[in-house]
């Protein structure tokens, strides 16, 4: 009886496994905006390459302060303001080095 017990708790931490993992196999974004969000809103940038998990590269912006905060918005890689601001940190942390 307790090996069953034990192929069947196996059997279900696999099959969670599984789950959780196709789960982070996919694209963060659904929606990616454009407009612009002044960098004095801004907490955190992420940026996630195109891989196995999403064809498309990833802008996460993490803002801060007010109502608003922590809150996660996923914006458009190809929008000129993201595309200024991901090359004025890149060049900012070059300088550091």
């Amino acid at each position: 009886m307790d090996s069953r017990l034990t192929a069947s708790a196996l059997i279900i931490c696999l099959a969670f496994t599984i789950i959780t993992a196709q789960e982070q196999l996919r694209c963060r974004c659904v929606e990616k905006q454009s407009e612009f969000i002044p960098p004095k809103r801004i907490q955190a940038l992420e940026l996630i390459p195109a891989g196995a998990h999403c064809e498309e590269p990833e802008v996460i912006i993490t803002l801060k302060g007010g109502k608003h905060a922590n809150m996660k918005r996923c914006v458009d890689p190809e929008a000129k303001w993201v595309i200024n601001m991901i090359t004025y940190i890149s060049n900012k942390l070059d300088k550091r080095r």
